[in-house]
This record gives structure tokens, sequence and C-alpha cells, in this order.
């Protein structure tokens, strides 16, 4: 009885050497992924209900992580009165039952962190992007004209920042519907974003905003020809549940550092400049600084159905 206890133990001791968990070190690690978990900042454009959800699931596992936490102070326990003087083999028995329900216990705690791990990262990758058009949010964007200016900065390099805002979009919602200004902001983020560069971006400001960052940009003339581009793809005729849509927009343009150095006054500038323009009629646009604006005439916002 000893000799078959004894080869037993020894059999699970050599496959705690082939898994190489030390059960004790991998369970508080997996636990300490877990503690406190930081929700990510949740944006005008975000959705309530999917935050909650969120919370609601890192609750569960939680509450799962303070139940093994209890399992395993009662295992210590456990290993603890097997250390007092007793039969050997009943020992040995007892130790090895031990070592296989903190391997068990362990593998489980992994298993649990790494849930808590995923729904996290999903968490955070929904607060970065609009729900409606899929493009980043306002909190993502402003993460990246932080990485832009330090970028500049370190490199005295120039980037432009365009406010572009879709003209007369409100008559859109009034005539045809929300659904169909649904559709027509999704169709404005395709366009925008086809037309730009890989190192681009563009996000959703909020209701028909949006803004994008041109890193790179060497002179005004530079940021003329791509916001030409932008209102030229935009302008392209489309339909829409039967319905014959025309957009045009607004833009305004700052350029670092020469308008402002930090994220915030670029993006205020940029929206003062395109209010300028919009002034002026519909599709034009204009730098804050107006030595280099120049203003083109509108498309026209909405067909007939």
């Amino acid at each position: 009885m000893l000799c078959t206890e004894t080869g037993r133990s020894r059999r699970r001791n050599r496959e705690w050497q082939t898994r190489k968990i030390d059960p004790k070190m991998k369970y508080h690690r997996s636990l300490k992924r877990i503690e406190h978990p930081s929700l990510p900042p949740t944006d005008a454009t975000g959705t309530a209900s999917e935050a909650d959800g969120g919370v609601r699931k890192l609750s569960r596992l939680s509450q799962e992580a303070d139940d093994l936490l209890t399992r395993l102070a009662r295992l210590r326990q456990n290993l603890a009165e097997i250390r007092r003087p007793m039969n050997e083999a009943k020992a040995q028995s007892a130790l090895a039952e031990a070592n296989e329900q903190l391997v068990l216990v362990a593998l489980h705690a992994e298993s649990v962190a790494e849930t808590a791990v995923s729904e996290l990262g999903e968490l955070a990758r929904s607060g970065q992007r609009d729900p409606l058009t899929g493009l980043p949010n306002r909190l993502l964007m402003l993460d990246r004209l932080e990485s832009a200016i330090a970028t500049a900065r370190r490199h005295e390099t120039r980037f432009a920042v365009l406010f572009i805002d879709l003209d007369n979009f409100k008559r859109i919602n009034d005539t045809l519907g929300h659904a169909i200004g649904d559709e027509a902001l999704k169709l404005a983020a395709r366009r925008l974003r086809s037309a730009l560069r890989d190192s681009d971006t563009v996000s959703r400001h909020g209701g028909e905003e949006f803004l994008v960052l041109l890193p790179g940009i060497s002179q005004a003339s530079d940021v003329t020809s791509i916001a030409q581009k932008l209102q030229a793809a935009l302008a392209a005729p489309a339909h829409a549940r039967g319905h014959r849509l025309q957009l045009s927009a607004s833009v305004g343009i700052t350029i670092y550092p020469e308008d402002a150095e930090d994220a915030q006054t670029l993006i205020g500038r940029a929206d003062a400049a395109m209010y300028r323009s919009k002034r002026r009629g519909p599709g034009g646009f204009e730098f804050y600084a107006q030595k280099h604006s120049m203003i083109r005439r509108p498309h026209g916002v909405l067909g007939q159905g």
C-alpha cells in the first residue's frame, strides 16, 4: 500500500514538472490580473448598455475569483494539517490529493483571468470606436493627436487637423428621416476613410462632425489637395434606401505648430475656421491662418427621392 501511494505521488510530482505550474504563484498572478479592473471611459457616442453588460461580466468574474481565494485558503489549511506527525502512507496520500486540488484551482484561476482580460480588451475596443460608423471616436482621436504632437515636437515636423461638418444635415434628417440620416453618416465615413492615406486618421467627432489627422505635412498646399480630394469624395452622388443623396461639407484646417501646440486648441481653431467657411456658403474650406485659405463653391447637399 505504501509503495503504491508513494509511486502515485512520484508520478504526480513528475506531472508537476511537465506542466511547469507553481499553483500558488500562477494562481496569484492570475488573480492579480483581474483585480480592480479599470473600465474604458464612456464616450458621448457610446452606448450605456454595452458598458453595463461589461460591468456585469466583470462582476461575475470577480465573484469567481473571490470563491477561488476561499478555496485556496481551505487547501492551505489542509496542507498545514497534513504536515503534522502522522502515518507516512496517509500523509503521502493526503498530500498528493491536496496537490491535485491545487493544480485544478490554478488552472481554473488561469481560465478566469484569461476570460477577464479578453472582456476588458473588448470593452476597451468598443470604448474607442463610434458604434454607428466604426470610426475612431473622440477619445481615440485625442490620444492619436497627443501622439502626433509628441512625434512632431521630437522630429520638428508638422501635421494638420481638419474639422469636417456635413452641410445641411438637419435637412436630411427632417425630410428623409433619421434612418436615412444614419445611412448618410455611414456613407460619409466610408468615403472619407477611402480618400485618405493609411497613415491618416479620420474619426467621428459627434453628430455630423468628423476630424481628420494628417501627419507629415510639409506645406499648406499639401493640405489643400487633400481637402479637395475629401470634398470630391463626399460630393459623388449616392443612393440610400431609394433616396438620392448628394453630400457636401464645410472644412476648417489648422496646422501644428503654427496655429496651436496642443490638441484641444488645434481642434477648437479648426472648428472656428470651419464655421467661417460655412458662413461663406456650403462646400468650402478655410485655414485658421487666413493667408492660406482657399474657398470652394458648394456642391449641394440633398437630392430628390
